[in-house]
C-alpha cells in the first residue's frame, strides 16, 4: 500500500476512535483518554491505537489506567465497527488498544530535570555564601499555591 494512503488513514482512523470514545462510549470508568496514535500495517489488516489517560498522579493512576483499559478492551467491537464504516475500503482492520506510557515518562523526565536545576541552583548558592552565614535549605520546588 502507498506510504501517503496509510498514513491518511491512519489520520482517519485516530480522529474517529476519539470521536467514539468522546461521544458514544458512556461508560463511568472511561478515563480521560487520548489516542496518542495509531499504526496500521501494510496489508491492512491490523491496527494498533496507542492510548494514554490522564491521571491525578501517584497510585490513583494505576487504577485509572487499568479501569480504562478495561472499558477499552470491551468497546474494541464497537470502535471496529464504527471504525469500519468510516473508512471506505474493501477490508476493516483488526483493532488493538495498546497503552502508550511515553507521556508519562516524559511528565516523570521533566520533574527530574526541574528538580537537578533546583539542586544546581542550590549549590550555586552555596559556593557564593561567605564563611559564618548559614546556606540555603535544600527544599525541592513545589508545584502548587505555596500557604500563606
Amino acid at each position: 500500500m502507498n506510504d501517503r494512503r496509510i498514513a491518511r488513514l491512519q489520520e482517519q482512523i485516530k480522529e474517529r476512535l476519539a470521536e467514539i470514545l468522546l461521544r458514544d462510549i458512556a461508560d463511568p470508568k472511561l478515563g480521560m483518554v487520548t489516542i496518542t496514535r495509531v499504526v496500521l500495517d501494510s496489508e491492512f489488516t491490523h491496527c494498533k491505537a496507542y492510548w494514554s489517560v490522564l491521571g491525578t498522579g501517584g497510585v490513583a493512576d494505576d487504577k485509572v489506567r487499568k479501569d480504562t483499559q478495561g472499558v477499552l478492551v470491551r468497546a474494541r467491537g464497537l470502535c471496529q465497527r464504527e471504525v469500519g464504516k468510516a473508512l471506505h475500503t474493501r477490508t476493516i482492520p483488526h483493532l488493538e488498544f495498546v497503552y502508550d506510557a511515553g507521556i508519562v515518562g516524559g511528565i516523570q523526565m521533566n520533574k527530574l530535570l526541574a528538580d537537578l536545576a533546583h539542586e544546581r541552583e542550590l549549590r550555586e548558592q552555596q559556593k557564593n555564601v561567605p564563611p559564618g552565614t548559614e546556606p540555603p535549605t535544600a527544599e525541592p520546588p513545589t508545584s502548587g499555591p505555596t500557604p500563606g
